[in-house]
């Protein structure tokens, strides 16, 4: 008898543990996704703005306000032809 409530309380603990990694990932998982979500927004957002600034070739995307010809932040990174 007494082996007998043992083993149950083994299978009961088993799939008590099964269940909650089961929950656990599926959680982590929606986390995950909702992250990478955000990150690809943030990529396509940094990507139009790097295109902006390319196209006015000197001038802020935001303001339009000239860019300074000494201003690091506004040094073209592509290499022409």
């Amino acid at each position: 008898m007494v082996t007998l409530t043992v083993a149950g309380a083994i299978l009961l603990i088993g799939f008590g543990a099964m269940l909650g990694a089961f929950w656990t990932g599926r959680i982590l998982q929606q986390r995950l996704a909702h992250q990478a979500d955000q990150q690809a927004q943030e990529r396509r957002m940094l990507a139009k703005e790097w295109a902006a600034i390319h196209r006015r070739h000197g001038r802020c995307p935001r303001c339009t306000a000239p860019a300074s010809e000494h201003d690091r932040h506004f040094v073209s990174t592509v290499v022409p032809d």
